[in-house]
């Protein structure tokens, strides 16, 4: 009876294939005809997942059947086992199953309803009608980030359990192809992976106008495709000397637009798409940064417009280096650090010397995203100390010995979490 119905099902579909080829069917026929196709599409890779999960558990494969969904639909690993996620994620809200299994979403959809499960609850997923009609009625890029911004503000930690998940993903991975060639690739959380970019487009942009402009003046070279220039910008920030690297001299990097929720008073960062920044992510892209500050009329234009530079000059920069010599806590060099401003910028901090610090990218990641304290030393000088850590005063020498004194037995300095901790007399 499957059998049976399967091939109807692929006769049917043939026909419609002949019909499209002929020509003779109207626009608003075809068009009709696709939103059908859609809801068909959505129907057989439901289909797909069920078959290849049964198969797999009555012959006790153990992988949910991803294996049997990858050779029997013919499709990658990769999307069979994403395939098969998705559907255990959906499994306990029959709203969402239906609507999947009817076609109604798409599988690229049903996929961003499966991740805010795991981001939330499959009830908080179940309850909301409006999500459920966006995923049937948005495209997928749309949904995209419909369905992050959802999971994000339902969450309650501004987005950094997201922002903390990607970073623990992340990876580069480099090797040698069979064709000779070396291959790349890497996997970003979404502000590094927006710097990345960022960085290497206008790298490799300005590399394909100088060839334009050397290819309009007929000085005989080939000019570059924009995927060579962005491979050759890679090999020029990769290969550029520390001590340019040091200068801090402002490059392309990453947009962030702030505002002031007008319910909660909180300011809330987003990138241009809408993608969520976590505060602590907020606060460590502002310790070098442009900051431009916009009012905008009723009608939407913007009256009134300033900048603002955090970023620490040269000088300053050299300062710092020679006070540290390099990250003030680990002494990484000074081409792998960053200027950290002691008290954030958000909270008044302003981009002086004695507000400063020059810390390497894992030191400066501990203390915006871990609680890591700076604590300030005489002299100057500044330690760095992980959270809840605790410090005694200067250790008291013990007692002379005298009548009634009897000196007491020297114990060892306890060493927590490398800061050295003085018990008091």
């Amino acid at each position: 009876m499957l059998i049976e119905a399967a091939r109807r099902a692929e006769a049917a579909v043939k026909e419609m294939l002949a019909c499209a080829d002929e020509g003779a069917a109207s626009c608003s026929e075809l068009r009709e005809s696709l939103e059908i196709s859609k809801v068909i599409a959505g129907v057989n890779a439901a289909f797909q997942v069920s078959a290849a999960t049964s198969v797999a558990g009555r012959e006790r494969h153990g992988d949910g059947g991803a294996e049997v969904l990858a050779a029997g639909a013919g499709m990658s690993r990769h999307e069979a086992r994403s395939q098969v996620r998705t559907a255990e994620a959906l499994s306990e809200t029959p709203r969402l199953r239906d609507a999947v299994s009817g076609g109604r979403v798409s599988t690229a959809n049903a996929k961003r309803l499966a991740e805010a499960v795991d981001k939330t609850s499959a009830a908080d997923v179940e309850s909301d009608r409006e999500l459920l009609a966006n995923a049937e009625t948005m495209r997928p890029e749309q949904f995209a980030k419909e369905a992050r911004r959802w999971a994000t503000e339902r969450q309650g930690d501004g987005g950094a359990a997201d922002h903390a998940r990607q970073r623990s993903k992340r990876s580069l991975r480099v090797w040698d192809g069979d064709d000779g060639m070396v291959h790349l690739h890497g996997e970003f959380d979404v502000v590094t992976g927006r710097r990345v970019r960022n960085r290497l487009e206008a790298e490799a942009r300005r590399m394909y106008d100088d060839d334009k402009k050397n290819s309009a003046n007929g000085d005989g070279r080939r000019r570059r495709t924009f995927p060579q220039c962005m491979a050759d910008a890679l090999d020029n920030l990769s290969a550029t000397p520390a001590e340019v690297a040091a200068t801090g001299t402002p490059f392309a990097d990453i947009c962030v637009v702030a505002h002031v929720d007008d319910h909660t008073g909180e300011l809330v960062a987003e990138l241009p798409d809408g993608g969520r920044l976590p505060s602590g992510v907020l606060e460590q892209l502002a310790c070098n940064a442009t900051f431009t500050g916009l009012i905008y009329g009723r009608e939407g234009k913007p009256i009134w417009r300033t900048h603002s530079a955090r970023t620490a000059t040269k000088a300053q920069r050299q300062i710092l280096f020679a006070r540290y010599g390099g990250c003030f806590h680990c002494a990484a060099h000074p081409a792998l650090c960053q200027i950290h401003h002691i008290k954030p910028v958000s909270q008044g901090g302003s981009t002086r010397l004695d507000n400063m610090v020059p810390v390497c990218w894992d030191c400066h990641n501990r203390i915006h995203h871990n609680g890591w304290k700076i604590h300030r030393r005489p002299g100057g000088h500044h330690t760095l100390h992980p959270p809840d850590c605790i410090h005694h005063g200067p250790a008291v020498g013990p007692d002379p010995p005298g009548p009634g004194n009897h000196p007491r037995p020297v114990q060892p300095t306890p060493v927590i979490g490398g800061t050295r901790l003085f018990a008091p007399a």
